[in-house]
């Protein structure tokens, strides 16, 4: 289950990629006039400062999981359930730095960067090529959530993505990605655009900080 949803939450972030820097394939839908390029609707997403969401993760075979994120510059912060306990992770990639905060009980750790940036996901520019290279198409468009999107779809070496883009803002906020194991879906709710404080990103003042071998997960 740790690895499913690990997983997961990777697709979304790279999900999240996707919003400036796809292709620029101009495919316009059957009956749909000619409007702003596929491109020129992901690139909305690019002045934004800063973004907030609740992430909703459904796999196959499991209940859905609710994880809050925020993400500002460099920073991002996750609040939800890992290892069985509600934790926060605070990461700064400008520094490559994080750490695991335990709120209950006012301790935080140290994690090994490359496994917190697995989990928190690249940036958009870190995901350009990989996501590029897949070639993807809008194939469509749909009111989701009462937003109008565009959909479009690609294939990666593993799976198959569909991701439903707000054209209003660039950003993917359904993403159903198919293996032989079945389709997991995630989806972005009460998404938020407003200033996001730095101290969101920085450690309680008096957490204990554990001084620990840097963790691994």
């Amino acid at each position: 289950m740790k690895k499913v949803i690990i997983i997961i939450v990777v697709l979304i972030l790279i999900g999240i990629g996707v919003w400036f820097w796809l292709s620029s394939k101009k495919v316009v839908p059957p009956g749909k006039k000619a409007g702003l390029s596929l491109t020129e609707i992901l690139g909305k997403a690019k002045d934004l400062a800063s973004l907030d969401y609740d992430m909703v993760i459904t796999a196959p075979g499991e209940a859905a999981v609710t994880t809050k994120m925020w993400r500002k510059g460099t920073k991002t912060r996750i609040e939800g359930t890992f290892e069985g306990y509600t934790g926060v992770y605070l990461l700064d990639a400008g520094k490559e730095l994080a750490y695991l905060y335990i709120p209950a009980q006012n301790i935080a750790m140290k994690m090994d960067w490359g496994k917190a940036k697995g989990t928190a996901g690249e940036s958009p520019s870190e995901q350009s090529e990989s996501v590029m290279k897949y070639n993807p198409v809008t194939v469509g468009t749909e009111i989701l959530d009462g937003k109008s999107c565009l959909v479009i779809e690609y294939t990666t070496e593993t799976e198959k993505i569909k991701s439903w883009v707000w054209t209003e803002h660039g950003l993917p906020i359904r993403i159903e990605s198919t293996t032989d194991e079945g389709t997991s879906v995630v989806e972005l709710k009460n998404i938020g655009f407003g200033d996001i404080p730095d101290s969101m990103f920085e450690l309680p003042a008096g957490v204990q900080i554990m001084e620990l071998p840097i963790l691994g997960f």
